[in-house]
């Protein structure tokens, strides 16, 4: 049997509920019922801080794995913005650059405006290095339908990321987005 991890803390709830009911049941034990739920409640608070903690160390594990790759990256935004994860999206994209001083509000209200959306990375990205900084150059496609309006558009994610001088930071060393560059229409 496969359980996912809500699954699991449902049947572990389940069980220990079941337990506190037999514990009381039981000839000679003596609980409480504000105990029982105490206990209960205590159950489920670290079953959900240990849920909490795999779920954010798989989306950690997440950026880990593409955080190496330039057309990995630019992919893992597009599935972002596809699943309506958009403040995990706004997160990929470097502060120093208009959508990333525009604050995460803005980037989700502009993405809102989108009835579909899809994006492909369509090659290897073109990278070179200057003073301390690698840059990329990623082909991609996206399409889909904004305000009603279907769209498809090919162009370029530009990315850049810290190269691994001395004193950079294991974040410093991620691919952020410094700009997409679509064809006009």
């Amino acid at each position: 049997m496969h359980l996912n991890m809500r699954q699991s803390a449902k049947v572990v709830s389940l069980s220990a509920l079941l337990l506190c009911v037999l514990a009381a049941c039981t000839p000679g034990v003596e609980t409480s019922e504000a105990q029982e739920q105490e206990q209960q409640q205590e159950q489920e608070q670290q079953q959900e801080q240990q849920q909490g903690k795999a779920e954010t160390g798989a989306e950690t594990k997440d950026m880990d794995n593409v955080s190496g790759d330039p057309v990995l990256t630019s992919q893992r935004y597009f599935d972002l913005l596809a699943a309506g994860e958009f403040e995990q999206a706004y997160v990929m994209w470097a502060p120093n650059t208009p959508t990333g001083e525009g604050g995460s509000d803005l980037f989700e209200r502009s993405m809102l405006a989108y009835q579909s959306f899809d994006g492909k990375t369509m090659g290897d990205a073109h990278t070179e290095g200057a003073a301390g900084t690698l840059y990329a150059e990623v082909p991609i496609q996206v399409s889909g339908s904004r305000r009603g309006e279907s769209f498809s558009r090919a162009g370029t994610m530009e990315l850049a990321r810290c190269n691994d001088v001395p004193g950079c930071s294991d974040d410093e060393r991620r691919w952020r987005i410094r700009a997409i560059n679509l064809e006009e229409e």
